[in-house]
């Protein structure tokens, strides 16, 4: 049995392919890096405003950029922010509309702000923390390439022809601080490009050029996109994935297969158990496998690791070994987790 972790579309075309059973979980991923406890609120500053002159305003002719797109999009990585965020509701994050020229460029940091500053926009939205864009810049690639494409008709008969892929990729060059204002420290200094592709593909160029995103929405999905990284940095967040298990032979594990499709899993694990003690070496294996998917399931995670480690062990499925890694990874995970969360 082949177990690959996959979310979204992607699972539905492995379900179909495969004869193992599934199940999707909800996990929590611990964050990069830990925000001291006194850090609950935290206001959002668009820094990224450039000084009025003659060479800005070339340059924002020369690259075609949109009226305020570029604050538009930051808007945007203040939305992907929040957005991941939300699940923990470890921070209140508070919108302002303060706009801060920079004394920096599109790609270097400015000088911090000062103190008294910092302290006054968070005494002004009552925060503890100030999360500030200080560095934000964008560009839209385009390229193309034909594709040849083998087409079969009813006869059999193979034929070639020639379709064009389009590809852009919004890019994001982006960097953000994050000012503690109680105790005067800089908490975090990031800096990163953001990448988002977008493809097409069509009968000819143009049809496929008119079928990507135009580029003010690409580069607000990609400034969304880069946001949500960012959250995802600094506090522990949700993701899915997808437990593959045995569900053959059927004779043997159909039972237990058959009450985990109705969410039954404690009868699901007492029907594998009877494999498990009478079936034979392999189907104790998977049985037991599928016992330790069960407990996961069940969120008792010491004893879906017992399990996976005695199917390895004990009935040599050669699975269990990797599943009992997983296992143990995850329970390193929720304990950092716990951590990361004040009470």
């Amino acid at each position: 049995m082949k177990r690959i972790y996959l979310t979204g579309a992607a699972v539905i075309v492995m379900v179909l392919c495969s004869s193992s059973a599934w199940v999707k979980l909800t996990l929590i991923r611990p964050s990069e890096l830990v925000m001291p406890e006194n850090i609950r609120t935290i206001a959002l500053l668009d820094r990224t405003k450039q000084e009025d002159n003659s060479q800005n305003n070339l340059e924002q002719v020369v690259t075609g950029e949109f009226f305020r797109q570029d604050e538009q999009a930051v808007l945007q990585v203040a939305e992907g922010f929040i957005d991941a965020c939300s699940g923990m509701n470890r921070f209140q994050l508070v919108r302002t509309a303060e706009r801060y020229t920079s004394n920096g460029t599109k790609t270097t940091f400015p000088e911090p702000l000062d103190w008294n500053t910092v302290s006054d926009i968070c005494n002004k939205y009552q925060t503890d923390a100030l999360f500030s864009v200080e560095i934000f810049d964008t560009d839209f690639l385009l390229s193309n390439m034909p594709v040849r494409i083998d087409v079969k008709d009813d006869q059999g008969n193979i034929s070639t022809r020639l379709e064009f892929k389009a590809t852009g990729v919004a890019v994001i060059n982006i960097g953000i601080r994050l000012y503690d204002a109680a105790n005067r420290v800089i908490l975090d200094e990031y800096h990163t490009t953001h990448r988002l592709n977008f493809d097409a593909q069509a009968n000819t160029l143009q049809a496929a050029m008119n079928q990507l995103l135009d580029k003010v929405e690409a580069i607000n999905q990609a400034s969304f996109d880069a946001g949500l990284v960012y959250g995802q940095r600094i506090t522990p967040t949700y993701y899915r994935v997808t437990r593959y298990f045995f569900d053959k032979p059927k004779k043997e594990l159909g039972d237990g297969v058959r009450y985990s499709e109705v969410a039954d899993w404690q009868g699901a694990i007492n029907s594998w158990l009877e494999v498990v003690e009478k079936g034979n070496r392999k189907d104790a294996g998977r049985a037991a496998y599928n016992i330790a998917v069960a407990y996961e399931v069940l969120g008792d995670l010491e004893e879906a690791k017992k399990w996976a480690a005695r199917s390895h062990t004990e009935f040599e499925e050669k699975d269990a070994d990797e599943y009992y890694r997983l296992l143990s990874d995850r329970i390193r995970e929720e304990e950092v987790v716990k951590d990361q969360l004040p009470e």
